[in-house]
């Protein structure tokens, strides 16, 4: 009887050591895992999240609700905030085309009475005709030099030497009759000669042209233009300055040409 207590005992002993020991492990182990928890980037967030103190927000029935359309943009248009941005004119920045080897055709620098100048000038050069108005007075030797270049460039393409030579005799032609017409009754009227010269269609060896981004030097506008022709295109770069409440051109430049 005496042995069987003290076996009791002896087990009673083990179990109390037993459990202890598996207690401090457990606990070990989840301080363990609390320990490793607290070095996570989401308990870091978490924690900062908490730890700060956030404002009231405004409008949140406003910046919640759903937005089914906007005016002046198409309810078939997916919205999308860059559609939105895109439809406010004060907002989005305007694109202008460009060509190549030539630059950007952005002309919102150029004054009105500066870009119509510009355009009769162009129309001139387009048909090759005396452009000395639009010229600075002591600046008309540089447009003398750009039709001697011109020649140079364009004489065989346009063949300008045979309709010089064909100016010149009917020149000459309008200028014996209008003298016998004098001398037979003393007038200086116009003949059928002069009537018909006047009544030729003029001719056109650029049909268009362009005026491109200017660049801006104190008063002075440097501005591009190209011109386009069946048989060639023509890029000249003029220098522009008001004088006495008119624009003049003070320089003229051919930057550039091709003959097809």
């Amino acid at each position: 009887m005496k042995n069987k207590a003290l076996f009791l005992l002896i087990r009673f002993f083990s179990f109390l050591v037993t459990a202890a020991f598996f207690f401090s492990c457990s606990s070990a182990v989840q301080e363990s895992e609390q320990n490793e928890e607290k070095t996570t980037l989401r308990y870091t967030a978490e924690s900062l999240y908490e730890a700060t103190i956030w404002t009231e927000e405004i409008e949140l029935d406003r910046l919640s609700s759903k937005v089914n359309s906007v005016g002046g943009i198409s309810s078939k248009l997916n919205l999308t905030p860059l559609i939105v941005l895109a439809s406010l004119p004060s907002e989005s920045s305007r694109v202008y085309p460009t060509l190549k080897s030539f630059g950007s055709l952005d002309t919102t620098l150029i004054p009105k009475s500066l870009r119509t100048m510009l355009f009769s000038f162009s129309d001139n050069i387009s048909k090759y005709k005396d452009a000395d108005s639009f010229m600075a007075k002591e600046s008309l030797y540089s447009l003398a030099l750009f039709y001697t270049d011109f020649k140079k460039i364009f004489g065989e393409c346009f063949e300008l030497d045979k309709i010089e030579t064909a100016l010149t005799d009917e020149k000459s032609d309008s200028t014996e009759k209008i003298e016998e017409n004098e001398s037979a009754d003393g007038s200086a009227g116009k003949t059928e000669s002069q009537e018909e010269q006047a009544a030729l269609p003029e001719k056109l060896y650029f049909s268009s042209f362009k005026i491109g981004q200017p660049f801006l030097e104190g008063v002075h506008y440097q501005v591009p233009l190209k011109f386009f022709g069946d048989k060639a295109c023509l890029t000249v770069c003029v220098f522009c300055f008001e004088e006495s409440g008119l624009w003049k051109i003070d320089q003229i430049q051919i930057t550039d040409w091709e003959i097809f």
